[in-house]
């Protein structure tokens, strides 16, 4: 039995919802087969379409937003049910029931440390191909805080005539060299960890422990994101 904090298909998948986009080009060539994305709504698209907002979660969120970001979504509050239909798909790559490293390879295996890296333009297109696949022409708005404001803005850069406005929250265009140098030192200490494994964590019961890499990476991420 795989002992992870992903979710997995065998689980409950509660209020999650899944649409098949086929296979995605990756900005690195390379293909990544049978995406599945896992996604959640709230309120009803109208029948011109018109009335979809996106949201795109952060980093560490998902796609239940009123989990994360309570009292925004829902009948008289900022992301007005009654008005608009709002749609949080998980980002691929992730571990919440969209295509990532926990989800099963072409070969029966689960992808782990093999999983191809993708970009925040990748995401997007993922996100393209599940929004033409709900039927989906124009968000009246993208919104999404931290790795979410990045591809919110994403959208408005790529595909500026599918979304009337973004809203992006503690986020930015680039990475500067102080955030490159840290994430650069959490990387290194992170593979350094004895129980590393390669980063296949998937396959075996040994876990980093904390007083390993994963502590090291976690302090130096609370010090970083309180600079």
């Amino acid at each position: 039995m795989v002992a992870t904090g992903a979710w997995l298909e065998t689980h409950d998948p509660g209020e999650r919802k899944f649409i098949k986009i086929g296979f995605l080009l990756l900005e690195n060539g390379e293909t990544l087969p049978d995406v599945t994305i896992a996604y959640q709504t709230w309120g009803q698209l109208n029948a011109a379409k018109d009335n979809a907002i996106l949201v795109n979660h952060a980093m560490t969120g998902w796609s239940d937003v009123p989990g994360w970001w309570p009292s925004m979504v829902g009948p008289g509050l900022p992301f007005d049910t009654d008005k608009y239909f709002v749609v949080c798909p998980n980002v691929i790559g992730g571990c919440q029931g969209s295509t990532g490293p926990s989800s099963l390879a072409p070969d029966g295996k689960r992808w782990g440390s093999r999983f191809p890296t993708v970009t925040i333009r990748d995401m997007v297109n993922a996100e393209v191909a599940f929004t033409d696949a709900m039927g989906i022409q124009k968000y009246k708005l993208a919104v999404g805080p931290s790795l979410g404001g990045m591809r919110a803005l994403e959208w408005a850069v790529q595909l500026p005539d599918r979304v009337g406005a973004i809203c992006t929250i503690g986020s930015s265009a680039v990475a500067t060299g102080d955030q490159i140098g840290t994430a650069s030192i959490q990387i290194r200490a992170i593979k350094s960890d004895p129980n590393f494994q390669q980063g296949r964590l998937l396959r075996t019961r040994k876990r980093p422990g904390r007083g390993n890499g994963n502590s090291t990476t976690n302090r130096t991420s609370d010090l970083s994101h309180r600079s």
